[in-house]
C-alpha cells in the first residue's frame, strides 16, 4: 500500500466517522422528541439534513477517486466498496428521522393517541442499533456486525404489533385516522432504520470474512 493510497483510507474512514456520529446525534434527538413531541429538536434534526446530504455526496466522491486513482484489489477493494455502500444507508437513516420529525410537527397540535405503542423502545434500539454496526465498522469487527442482525428481530416484533394496535384503534375511533397514521408512519421509519442498520451489519461481514449472509435465514446469520 503506498503512503498516499493509506492517507486517502483513512481520511475516508475519518469521514464515514463524522457522517455517522451525526446520524447518532438526530437518532438522539428523535428519542426525546418523541417523548415530549419539543418541536425545537424537530427544527434541528431538520437543519441537520442538509449536512448529512453534502457529507454523503463527500464521501461518494472520495470513493470513485480512490477506487480511479489506487485500483484497489481485495480486502482494500471491499473496505471501499463496503463504505460506499455504507455511506448510502447511513444518508438514508437520515431521511427516516427526517420524516419523524415532520410527523412530529405535523401532530404536535392534534389529539394524542392513547395506545399502548412504545415508541421510546423503539427508537432506543434502532439507535443502539446504529451505533453498534458504527463501532462494528470502526473497529471491522464481524461479531459485533452479527449482534447487530440478531437485535433486529426485536425491533421488528414492536413494529408488528405498533401497527396492529393502531390498526384497531382506526377502525374503532375514525377521528384518530389523521394521527394515527403518522403513527403509523414513524413505528414504519424507525423500523426501517433498523433494517438499514441490518444492511450495514451485513456489509461488514463480507468486507471481514467474505461472506454473503443478506439472504440467509436470521438464525443462520
Amino acid at each position: 500500500m503506498t503512503k498516499h493510497f493509506d492517507r486517502d483510507l483513512r481520511r475516508l474512514g475519518q469521514q464515514i466517522s463524522e457522517l455517522g456520529q451525526l446520524v447518532v446525534e438526530a437518532s438522539d434527538k428523535a428519542i426525546v422528541m418523541l417523548q415530549n413531541f419539543d418541536l425545537v429538536l424537530a427544527e434541528e434534526i431538520l437543519a441537520t439534513e442538509r449536512r448529512i446530504n453534502d457529507m454523503e455526496v463527500d464521501i461518494e466522491e472520495e470513493c470513485l477517486k480512490i477506487m480511479a486513482l489506487h485500483q484497489p484489489v481485495a480486502s482494500d477493494l471491499r473496505y471501499v466498496i463496503t463504505i460506499l455502500k455504507v455511506n448510502n444507508d447511513l444518508e438514508r437513516m437520515g431521511d427516516q428521522v427526517v420524516n419523524i420529525a415532520e410527523r412530529v410537527k405535523f401532530i404536535a397540535d392534534k389529539p394524542r393517541v392513547v395506545v399502548d405503542v412504545d415508541f421510546r423502545k423503539m427508537s432506543e434500539i434502532s439507535s443502539r442499533m446504529v451505533r453498534m454496526v458504527l463501532d462494528a465498522l470502526v473497529r471491522e469487527d464481524a461479531m459485533k456486525a452479527r449482534e447487530v442482525l440478531a437485535m433486529d428481530d426485536d425491533l421488528d416484533a414492536l413494529h408488528a404489533r405498533s401497527f396492529s394496535v393502531l390498526q384497531e384503534v382506526m377502525a374503532r375511533k375514525p377521528e384518530m385516522i389523521a394521527p394515527g397514521v403518522s403513527y403509523l408512519t414513524i413505528s414504519s421509519n424507525l423500523e426501517r432504520i433498523g433494517d438499514l442498520a441490518t444492511n450495514i451489519a451485513e456489509d461488514i461481514i463480507f468486507m471481514e470474512e467474505g461472506e454473503v449472509v443478506r439472504h440467509l435465514p436470521a438464525p443462520s446469520r
